[in-house]
């Protein structure tokens, strides 16, 4: 079989896979077995890097409790003076650290404006200690940042990071580090100030337009192959998947013949879903060095960005035509709602006017964001560990956006409420060194379990993500780099998780059905 044949062969089992496709069929490994109980001496160095993560956690806490209390003495002295509105003003900032890492809110683009000139000296004076203690707690934080990330904790490392741009959003090394740039009074992105140097602007509806175009634009006329024609024209021609829209941003190109308000949406909720995951996986798309070198001013800061090309996005605007011009390459199309094939590396979806399918969404586009971390194409988990490729890709369907708040992980979204289920209730168990024994085809070929298996992977995904404050996530992570990363020349070079974490598969076993039976009952206390 020649090389290319083989590579045609991966994509379509990844499609395949990736989209619950029911079918296939190919011999089963030997399962591996569980890692042997773990010494004393791993025993205890696990506990030791436990109580490590455990300290930063209290230093953090004490940090809060003290800026609490700076914020509490001051607007009692506020209400002191009949400032009442004030003190109800500053207690909301005293409560509103972010916190956990499952959320992170949007950052304001405008610089912090200065106390304007005409307030009362009264005014002045508590807006002035109020900044102070948040500039004093948000130093504090970096600091905080640092000695956790030079412990091996980068993705704590990044929730406080997130947290001191919370209180101090003008914080230079931070807001690089999320991936900005500084353009006149605003923050934005690299690829932003490109565009705003280029007398572009961003318009929500229509995308990045030449500012001398706007107006026209809203007036109802679009500018096509040179020339201004009608908005009602230029839909007819754009049918015609060739020509239709391209709606370039900073990470992604996409290209639709729906509409070019509904690609500018598409490509607007690619692009927050994107710097949330970047930052949720920082230490995938970082090593340990190139993290302290960006903690210290150095590096680039947005990894993704210095990609030669887009990530491609089609969409279609009927199912039919999505199937239709995909057919030739994947004869069953018509049982998939959307994909990332691998051999093109284009993520393909179409339009549904009956539901959203914001979470077929997420989940090709966790299968994109890791596999293009390299040029090359490869195979991942052919033979072991397929389970947390579909299982992290179905945990990043609960990706969502309330307001100014981005959040991940919601114990009620459905990928895990089916895991409780199938685990709580069905008594369905695969034990997690048999599952992560399993590669891509054997995984595939239990037709009679495969939808059981994608719940067992979503669970476990959430588990290690969030189990005991996250301190399982950075080692998930370092697994999913060395699957997407492997060493050239290399086929088992990737640590299973009972090795990264100096846990074995029974104890994780154990440690899961815990998480799962306390989720449930937290979830049952929460809706008495």
């Amino acid at each position: 079989m020649t090389t290319a044949r083989r590579a045609s062969d991966r994509s379509a089992w990844m499609w395949l896979v990736c989209l619950l496709a029911l079918v296939g069929s190919g011999s089963f490994h030997r399962f591996v077995s569980a890692a042997p109980r773990e010494s004393n001496r791993a025993t205890g160095s696990r506990r030791q890097a436990g109580d490590l993560l455990q300290s930063y956690r209290e230093q953090h806490d004490r940090l809060l409790a003290k800026y609490g209390e700076t914020l509490e003495a001051l607007a009692l002295n506020c209400e002191s003076k009949n400032l009442l509105e004030a003190a109800v003003f500053i207690r909301k900032q005293a409560n509103s650290s972010p916190g956990d890492s499952g959320v992170i809110e949007s950052l304001p683009k405008k610089i912090q404006a200065e106390i304007p000139a005409g307030v009362s000296p009264d005014e002045r004076n508590w807006r002035m200690q109020l900044r102070h203690a948040q500039l004093q707690y948000a130093q504090e934080l970096y600091l905080l940042s640092r000695r956790a990330l030079g412990a091996g904790y980068p993705s704590y490392a990044y929730q406080l990071v997130r947290e001191v741009a919370h209180h101090d959003s003008d914080h230079a090394m931070v807001r690089r580090l999320l991936g900005y740039v500084r353009y006149d009074d605003q923050w934005v992105t690299p690829f932003a100030a490109r565009m705003m140097r280029d007398r572009y602007v961003w318009h929500d509806k229509y995308g990045w337009l030449l500012k001398a175009h706007v107006e026209r634009y809203e007036n109802g006329e679009r500018f096509f192959q040179g020339r201004w024609i009608s908005a009602e024209k230029e839909t007819a021609l754009r049918q015609d998947f060739k020509d239709a829209w391209e709606i370039r941003t900073d990470n992604y190109l996409v290209k639709t013949n729906h509409s070019l308000e509904r690609g500018v949406e598409i490509a607007r909720e690619l692009e927050e879903f994107h710097d949330f995951f970047i930052q949720t996986f920082a230490g995938f798309f970082y090593s340990p060095q190139q993290l302290e070198k960006l903690f210290r001013g150095g590096g680039d800061a947005t990894p993704t960005r210095g990609r030669q090309r887009p990530y491609l996005v089609h969409y279609y605007r009927t199912r039919d035509e999505y199937a239709d011009r995909l057919r030739s390459k994947i004869p069953m199309i018509d049982i998939t709602n959307g994909l990332y094939y691998t051999t093109d590396r284009i993520a393909y979806f179409y339009h549904d006017p009956e539901k959203d399918n914001n979470a077929t969404l997420y989940h090709e586009a966790t299968h994109q964001l890791f596999y293009e971390i390299e040029a090359r194409d490869r195979a991942i988990t052919d033979q072991s560990n397929f389970w947390i490729v579909e299982g992290i890709a179905c945990y990043m369907e609960s990706f969502k956006k309330d307001g100014q708040r981005c959040s991940l992980g919601d114990p009620r979204y459905e990928r895990f409420a089916a895991a409780r289920y199938r685990y709580l209730v069905d008594g369905y168990y695969v034990p997690l060194g048999r599952f992560a024994a399993m590669g891509l085809r054997e995984f595939q070929s239990d037709t009679e379990n495969i939808s059981k298996n994608y719940s067992q992977a979503s669970g476990l995904s959430h588990f290690f993500m969030h189990y005991d404050g996250g301190r399982y996530r950075d080692a998930l992570i370092a697994h999913l780099a060395e699957i997407y990363q492997p060493q050239r020349g290399r086929r088992d070079s990737v640590s299973s998780l009972a090795e990264l974490l100096n846990v074995d598969f029974d104890e994780l076993d154990r440690q899961y059905g815990e998480y799962l039976k306390e989720m449930e009952t937290g979830l049952a206390a929460n809706s008495r």
